[in-house]
């Protein structure tokens, strides 16, 4: 009978202290590289979509006179009644960006020749990877308003 009662099976609660605080430790370092990755991938779509409205607008201007008079995001998907596509078939005009905010494309106010591309819902996390991205496709520096959440890009 002594046996019996010697022999008992499981864990002591110091063993499942260890063990969960062992668990923690694991997730404490997997989360966060996790969201790390989320964010570089969200990123890299929001700068590839950028590039895609750019040459979009770019080819929309060379059937428009030169000029960003008139377009909209809209306009490039070919929302609009008797236009043309230019962007990808990906995009529609209910296309969000990576963070679900709204891609907004209308003509720059200071130059008809720009346009102006804003990316709404963008937190500032990816604020310093996201500026220096966009620094290199934009004709002036990449404005963040942090207020609305806004990345304005300015494209020639």
């Amino acid at each position: 009978m002594r046996d019996k009662i010697n022999n008992k099976k499981g864990f002591t609660i110091i063993e499942m202290v260890i063990a969960m605080a062992i668990i923690t430790v694991i997730l404490l370092v997997v989360v966060p590289l996790g969201q790390a990755a989320i964010d570089n991938s969200r990123i890299a779509n929001a700068i590839a979509s950028v590039k895609a409205i750019q040459t979009a607008a770019v080819e929309w201007a060379n059937d428009n006179g030169g000029v960003y008079t008139g377009i909209t995001f809209g306009g490039l998907t070919g929302a609009t009644a008797g236009t043309t596509a230019y962007l990808p078939a990906q995009f529609s005009a209910t296309s969000t960006n990576p963070w679900n905010g709204d891609y907004v494309v209308a003509v720059d106010p200071n130059n008809s020749e720009m346009v102006d591309v804003s990316l709404t819902a963008v937190p500032a996390t990816p604020a310093a990877k996201l500026i220096t991205a966009l620094t290199k496709i934009s004709a002036i520096a990449p404005i963040y308003t942090a207020a609305s959440e806004t990345w304005k890009i300015v494209l020639q």
